[in-house]
């Protein structure tokens, strides 16, 4: 269905002329430009859970993801991003960021796979859109930048609980296993039953990058299933190995320059989590939208939610008076 929304919304921005009484009084047209903006909401609303190719997918399988899904995921991104500058509509930004940090359901996934080699191609709308669309592009890369610090970055004392690979299975085995994999023990014994041992390796195994080795080891009568942590696993939990990582990821996003302006009044605070000095946090989602006559273009900031929930965010934002819409500019082909 998401071709279908995006088509449909695009459509009634096109024909937005044709849909406005011209020959009404300022009340009704003032209505009309008000319902059509909300029909307009309402589609890019329904359009983007859809902009994940695995929303659906089981949690056993929701890393199968081909080059072409990625790329599918990449496009659907783009297209709302560009729908979004499109009718104007900056505040649903806000959804679409929760809806992107949820794709593939491991977030160092997620961004390796998704949004880093997403990046070039998001920083290549800033020659396309025009001055007053940009806040659609700095509010998903704000985000983007606050969700890799607080949820992938950490403290020097934390490594935060989204940076580590856990099995979805809530058994008592397994919960023993997500404890194992978020500290910093090397190895830990499961003296289990054979199909515990069983249970708990396949779970463990069948985790993208899972970065354990198994062996069985004798414990008195029986046996117990040894599992140890490989070389690269201990090195990625360690600070220093997750502050280099952040550093490469934010130079993609941009300059210190850019990164500064993309930030705003946050960038000391990405200086800080970088430094170790004080964890970046996000948040509730806000978004705010300034308007000023003789402005050259609006403004935002935007946070998404931290949360990992399948639920959609809630969005605050300060809404638009139907007049205003009346002076956008039109970036249809038409």
């Amino acid at each position: 269905m998401f071709d279908f929304w995006v088509a449909l919304a695009e459509r009634l921005w096109k024909k937005k002329d044709s849909l406005i009484p011209s020959g009404g009084t300022p009340k009704e047209r003032s209505d009309s430009i008000a319902m059509l903006h909300n029909i307009l909401g309402r589609l890019i609303v329904a359009a983007v859970p859809e902009c994940d190719s695995a929303d659906n997918y089981k949690p056993n399988i929701v890393y199968i993801h081909d080059s072409y899904n990625v790329l599918q995921d990449q496009d659907r991104i783009l297209k709302l991003l560009d729908l979004m500058a499109l009718t104007h509509k900056v505040e649903h930004s806000v959804q679409l960021i929760a809806s992107v940090s949820r794709s593939y359901k491991y977030l160092p996934e997620t961004y390796r796979m998704l949004v880093i080699p997403l990046i070039p191609r998001l920083k290549a709308r800033y020659q396309q859109y025009h001055t007053t669309d940009l806040p659609v592009l700095d509010t998903l890369l704000r985000a983007l930048v606050g969700r890799y610090l607080q949820d992938l970055l950490g403290s020097p004392s934390r490594r935060p609980e989204a940076s580590v690979n856990k099995v979805h299975c809530e058994c008592e085995d397994c919960r023993k296993a997500n404890w194992f994999l978020q500290s910093e023990a090397v190895t830990e014994i499961f003296e289990v039953a054979q199909w515990g041992r069983s249970h708990i390796e396949n779970e463990l195994r069948n985790l993208p990058q899972s970065g354990v080795t198994f062996t069985t080891v004798p414990r008195g009568r029986r046996h117990a299933l040894q599992v140890t942590k490989r070389h690269e696993t201990l090195e990625a939990g360690k600070w220093n190995t997750r502050v280099q990582k952040a550093r490469t990821f934010l130079a993609t996003v941009g300059t210190p320059d850019e990164l500064a302006r993309i930030m705003g009044e946050r960038y000391p605070d990405v200086q800080a989590a970088l430094a170790g000095t004080k964890p970046y946090e996000m948040g509730n989602p806000t978004l705010v939208v300034l308007h000023s006559e003789g402005a050259e273009g609006a403004t935002s900031s935007a946070e998404a939610t931290t949360s990992q929930a399948q639920t959609g965010p809630v969005v605050a934002g300060v809404k638009r008076k139907a007049e205003d819409y009346e002076d956008t500019t039109d970036l249809s082909s038409d």
